[in-house]
């Protein structure tokens, strides 16, 4: 009897250890790893972010640089196809530029464009040249989420197609845009009061 009640007493204990590990790991563990997963989903690095494209951004350094979008929504949530475009340009922010590329590994910049609206069943050429033509003349003040921004080169003075950008702002919000530079890869910039304003050459509906 004795042995079986010491049994019973390591048995008891054994139990209580592993109370204590469940309660540990529900309260400490568990809810550290949730508070992880959402800052991944949230990352800017990490290849699973989710952008607010609606937000106000950082005021354009010289170059034109507007930093990293603000954080919001999943793109399931957005209404449109402009606003779930948009969203899906912005999780690629923070790619590496690559000369032709068109893919996840890395973009040039009429390749980042062909990209996103190939993903959404829209066919886009390869080239700014050819992306210069598609759709429909927009005047700037009427640019809205989903409109291809043009500008020209680096040399300001070859007023030929030379870049491209996705437009991820609404009127009467000054034109922002997503796009993939020789300068940073995949980052947002502003047109107004930066060097793109100089370079810029139209604006280009797609999508109704």
């Amino acid at each position: 009897m004795q042995y079986k009640g010491s049994n019973m007493k390591k048995v008891w204990i054994l139990f209580g250890v592993l109370l204590s590990g469940l309660i540990f790991y529900k309260v400490f563990w568990a809810s550290d790893n949730s508070t992880g997963s959402v800052a991944k989903r949230t990352s800017l690095d990490g290849g699973d972010s989710f952008f607010h494209t609606d937000s106000t951004v950082a005021k354009p350094v010289p170059n034109g640089d507007a930093g990293a979008p603000a954080l919001g929504v999943l793109e399931g949530d957005y209404a449109s196809k402009a606003d779930s475009l948009v969203a899906f340009a912005l999780q690629r922010y923070g790619v590496d530029y690559t000369y032709g590329g068109v893919t996840d590994e890395g973009f040039d910049c009429s390749g980042f464009i062909t990209y996103v609206f190939n993903h959404f069943g829209i066919e886009v050429p390869h080239g700014s040249s050819l992306q210069a033509k598609v759709g429909e003349s927009v005047p700037v003040q009427q640019a809205k989420k989903g409109d291809l921004v043009i500008f020209t080169g680096t040399e300001v003075k070859d007023r030929t197609p030379g870049h491209v950008g996705i437009v991820i702002t609404n009127p009467p919000k000054a034109v922002q845009f997503v796009h993939s530079s020789s300068n940073g890869g995949v980052k947002v910039s502003e047109l107004e009061g930066t060097l793109y304003q100089d370079r810029f050459l139209d604006i280009r509906r797609i999508i109704p």
